[in-house]
């Protein structure tokens, strides 16, 4: 009877402070390069508005699921006491010289009931949304105006993880056979016929590379340890394209707008102006780059454009 006693006292501690821990909002504290976002993966394909409406519309979605799991937070809580309560009633008739289990077996099947029903509201928990979906959606909604009447954008928004293993583009050893993951991670894709004639394509790309996890001896033991795997950095890139349309504009190279110039977060890295397309591309050591930079881009590459004479 005590091994029984001692074994429902353990099993009531863990139970007590799981429910505890569910009872309140799930915000796991991120580690750099891996920080944990609401998974999501946006086809651009319509017009502007309908794309931003939908966004707006999910996240309205996900914030109303987790509101209805705040309501009942609290259930698990009370049932498991409600169990122990119960126990407690055969703790009370052994004082007295009875030996009871059955309080005891419905007191457990209370704390199970609590521990499945604490599971599914942890389900209607969500990470936060990424910056990188506030950041998508603000440039949106800023060149939705330069878009030729009746035209769409095109492209997606994958927000999905950066370091997955779909995404691996390259795999390196070093001398010690460990293995180094190089990851590319193209996050946002845009491509828009604006109202000009110009052809704008804007390609955002994380890059980020890991080594993995190997064994290595140790030096005084002998034995093997398993060194866990390590985040080495992450960057951002950033390609801008536009098809010029030679009836209404002309390329003008000037000296404000060149490799090797910093606009905001990002380094020009290079500027082709040749066939009648503009190339740039610009590169961050920022693991983050919020969408003003990206558009700040945008508009210095558009001071190549020169209107001709009419």
């Amino acid at each position: 009877m005590e091994i029984i006693l001692c074994g429902a006292g353990i099993a009531a501690v863990l139970l007590f402070f799981y429910l505890l821990n569910t009872a309140r909002k799930k915000t796991p504290a991120p580690t750099a390069g891996k920080k944990e976002y609401t998974p999501i993966y946006v086809s651009i394909a319509d017009r502007p508005e309908t794309v931003m409406q939908g966004m707006d519309g999910f996240v309205a979605q996900v914030q109303k699921t987790e509101a209805a799991g705040d309501k009942w937070r609290w259930v698990p809580m009370t049932i498991f006491f409600a169990g122990l309560g119960l126990m407690g009633i055969d703790g009370f008739l052994l004082l007295l010289g009875y030996t009871s289990f059955v309080f005891t077996a419905g007191g457990i099947l209370l704390w199970v009931a609590a521990l499945v029903m604490a599971r599914s509201l942890r389900k209607s928990d969500s990470y936060d949304f990424s910056p990188r979906y506030a950041a998508a959606k603000q440039i949106l909604h800023t060149l939705r105006d330069d878009l030729k009447p009746e035209s769409t954008f095109l492209g997606h928004l994958d927000l999905t993880g950066a370091m997955l293993d779909s995404k691996v583009a390259q795999e390196t050893k070093d001398t010690q056979d460990r293995t180094t993951q190089y990851f590319r991670d193209e996050w946002l894709a845009l491509k828009a016929k604006l109202y000009d004639g110009n052809v704008l394509r804007v390609s955002a790309i994380q890059k980020s590379k890991k080594r993995k996890s190997y064994w290595k001896r140790s030096s005084i033991s002998g034995k093997m340890k398993l060194k866990p795997e390590k985040f080495k950095g992450a960057e951002q890139s950033l390609k801008i394209r536009i098809a010029v349309n030679p009836e209404i504009y002309k390329i003008v190279p000037n000296k404000t707008f060149r490799p090797g110039v910093n606009l905001g977060k990002y380094t020009v890295a290079q500027v082709n102006t040749e066939g009648g397309i503009i190339d740039v591309a610009a590169n961050s050591p920022f693991e983050e780059v919020e969408s003003e930079h990206i558009l700040s881009l945008l508009h210095s590459t558009y001071s190549l454009l020169q209107r001709k004479a009419a």
